[in-house]
């Protein structure tokens, strides 16, 4: 039988838990990436399919079976030496992508990557990028329906000794062009031409051994412009230009040959070259190229598209899948929608493309640099979710941010968000960039107002004149407070004093941290500056702060987001009075381009769980797994209920009778309190011995 002592704390109508009789609450954290944890649909209700992906702008991917079970898997590489792995878990006929890493197997694979059985073994081994320019090779040393990849060869030389070098940001092909059973080298130049390497073997490491053959395979000059541009809607000519570029060879007449498709930083769309030629004698005719493709109805993006082919749906012809890296046209709307699927609804021998989608991997995504705030918005009891980007795919000449609202129609323990409003504030003011919402409630009327960051450093004030369940936000100022700190104004409002009142932080572009003190009150604020470079803290470019209490010792942790450095945990060794943050390198998130970090108990299970912002556009989530616990020093003591849950309080705190919810894992004696900001005891709810279970008390403040 367990006795002892527990208690439950309300501080200034937030959920605490602490043990009773001088025992700390022991609480770790274990956070684990999660793209599917709660349904997520956008504004016509249709689902997301891999919502928290985290968004991508400059999609390099393919499709193969690495795992040996007739499906094509998918590897997407979106930034610099991160292979993204989703493995199909459905059949050859009913694709179906699950995420498992975006770190497939810790392979280094610089700006691109290119799987083919290299060493004729019968399974698929990997090319990749080095600085600059340089070939890697990994040598597949499992097997087909279990790979493991070791580094082989660092940099690829030809029979002759010579490096084999890939002009910069190109992407080179391995197919066998001459029907004799091994994969060739095939790298598309600056220049338009094309440079072939014949494999002629393998040496002593079994690494593949290529013979240079020619700079002008085929004699072809790959040259965009003139009719690379006819009859596309909006596309610029370009003429006699070509740049960084993609070559797929793929037999999509089912001719038994490889035909040619190239896709240019100049060129809006994909140039197609068919192979008049036979399985072992190829033959391209220069005069032949169809310059946007598919004929029917032409890609047409920013340029740099990187088609490549996958019989995606098991009817023996081949699906058109491009991802768009953004060439010359720069388009605003490829960091989006720049992952298209073209079905093949045709035969075989008669290719006939139909657009599906442009972004394959549907999941949330705004475009570029993302920085959410979660905050209970209309009073229901659950945290609904706001999202804002660097500037709006759909504000005119994408000149300004917008603010998303994802509306948590769930509950507080089984959340699910809805898109309601992609334009929120309903402002296009140009030039108003890099949005970064913060929400609280300076002058005590229980209704939540809004800050928000700017790119010029300044803060826009929104008054909420609605009330707590129906918010109605009025813009009042565009330099709230005078604050200014230069560039990127991430605001973050915290009780780091616990005087009762919050106060602020401010990251910027620099890297720093700026800190106001609130010398008003709850009521009254009054923000003065008191160091425009806190603890001399430096993440960089682009500090994003946040606070939680993720040690669970009653005071306000440090998180910071930064711009190529990952997420930084300054834990508060001091008192709520009196903070001393220290920097924890235990802290480990896996790096993530512009994060920034938001913590909130998204489940109700009674421990903070993880959002962040990022540079692609869209939004990652790590699950806290920790198991909570009460004990002195982290250890169990009988008697006490070893785990307790505070599944929240409904209707909104701020209402005159809330009804909160707990749970605890063991019989044991329970106290449940009210505290206000300054540490009162308000109200005991609950002196007594409680059984294991849900219990519900109510509280008329």
């Amino acid at each position: 039988m367990r006795s002892g002592h527990f208690s439950i704390l309300l501080i200034g109508l937030a959920l605490w838990a602490i043990a009773g009789g001088g025992l700390t609450r022991a609480q770790t954290y274990d956070f684990v990436r999660k793209i599917s944890p709660f349904p997520i649909f956008d504004e016509s209700g249709w689902p997301y399919e891999h919502p928290l992906t985290g968004g991508m702008n400059r999609p390099v991917h393919q499709f193969v079976d690495i795992d040996g079970d007739a499906d094509p898997d998918l590897f997407i590489q979106d930034r610099a030496n991160l292979l993204t792995f989703f493995r199909n878990v459905g059949s050859p006929t009913n694709y179906q992508f699950l995420w498992e890493t975006d770190q497939f197997q810790d392979l280094a694979v610089g700006q691109w990557f290119k799987f083919a059985d290299a060493d004729n073994d019968g399974d698929f081994d990997l090319f990749a990028e080095k600085p600059f320019g340089i070939i890697m090779y990994y040598r597949n040393d499992g097997s087909p329906t279990a790979p493991n990849f070791v580094l082989a060869k660092d940099s690829l030389r030809d029979v002759a000794g010579d490096l084999i070098l890939v002009d910069g940001f190109s992407i080179p092909e391995w197919v066998d062009i001459d029907c004799d059973n091994d994969q060739d080298l095939f790298l598309g130049r600056l220049t338009g031409r094309i440079t072939f390497y014949e494999f002629v073997g393998l040496d002593a490491d079994q690494v593949p051994r290529y013979q240079f053959v020619t700079d002008a395979f085929e004699d072809l000059l790959i040259i965009t412009g003139g009719g690379a541009q006819e009859g596309i809607p909006g596309a610029s000519p370009l003429a006699g230009r070509h740049g960084a570029n993609s070559l797929t060879f793929v037999d999509i007449d089912a001719d038994q040959d490889q035909d040619l498709f190239w896709g240019d930083f100049f060129a809006s769309s994909v140039i197609f070259l068919e192979n008049y030629g036979t399985c072992t004698t190829p033959d391209f005719v220069q005069d032949s190229i169809v310059e946007n493709y598919p004929p029917n109805d032409p890609l047409n993006t920013g340029g740099y598209n990187v088609p490549r082919f996958a019989d995606i749906d098991g009817d023996s012809d081949m699906d058109l899948f491009v991802g768009v890296l953004g060439g010359s046209g720069s388009f605003i709307t490829d960091r989006a929608e720049n992952f298209y699927y073209y079905e093949n609804v045709g035969a075989p021998t008669a290719p006939l493309f139909i657009l599906r989608t442009r972004q394959f991997i549907f999941s949330i995504d705004l475009g570029q640099n993302t920085i959410p705030a979660l905050v209970d918005i209309d009073a229901d009891g659950d945290l609904d979710l706001f999202l804002a980007n660097q500037e709006d795919l759909h504000a005119p000449d994408h000149a300004n941010s917008r603010l998303y609202f994802y509306e948590n129609q769930g509950s507080a323990a089984g959340p699910s968000f809805r898109l309601v409003n992609s334009h929120y504030l309903g402002d296009d003011v140009r030039f108003e960039l890099n949005y970064c919402p913060a929400f609280a409630d300076l002058d005590g009327n229980g209704v939540l107002d809004l800050y928000l960051g700017m790119w010029n450093g300044k803060i826009v004030y929104y008054q909420n004149q609605g009330s707590a369940t129906t918010p109605n936000f009025v813009r009042i100022t565009d330099n709230w407070a005078g604050i200014d700190v230069g560039n990127n104004s991430t605001p973050a409002f915290v009780d780091i004093d616990a005087d009762g009142d919050l106060d602020l932080f401010i990251g910027e572009f620099g890297g720093n941290l700026n800190f106001y003190r609130n010398e008003g009150d709850p009521t009254n604020p009054n923000f003065v500056l008191v160091d425009q470079n806190y603890l001399g803290i430096d993440v960089g470019e682009f500090s994003v702060p946040g606070f939680a209490d993720l040690d669970g010792d009653g005071d306000a942790d440090m998180i910071l987001g930064s711009d190529s450095q990952g997420m930084f945990l300054y834990r508060n060794d001091g008192t709520p009075q009196s903070p001393n943050f220290v920097l924890d390198n235990t802290f480990q998130i896996p790096l993530h381009l512009r994060s920034a970090p938001r913590f909130a108990d998204i489940d109700a299970d009674g421990d903070l769980d993880l959002f962040s912002g990022v540079d692609g556009g869209g939004l990652v989530f790590y699950e806290n797994q920790e198991v909570v616990g009460i004990s002195p020093s982290g250890e169990e003591l009988p008697g006490v209920p070893g785990r307790i849950v505070l599944l929240g309080n409904y209707p909104n705190p701020f209402n005159p009778v809330t009804n909160i919810g707990f749970r605890i894992s063991d019989f044991g004696f329970v106290e449940v309190a009210v505290y206000d900001l300054l540490g009162q005891k308000v109200k005991t709810l609950v002196n007594g011995h409680l059984t294991a279970g849900d219990h519900t008390v109510q509280w008329d403040g």
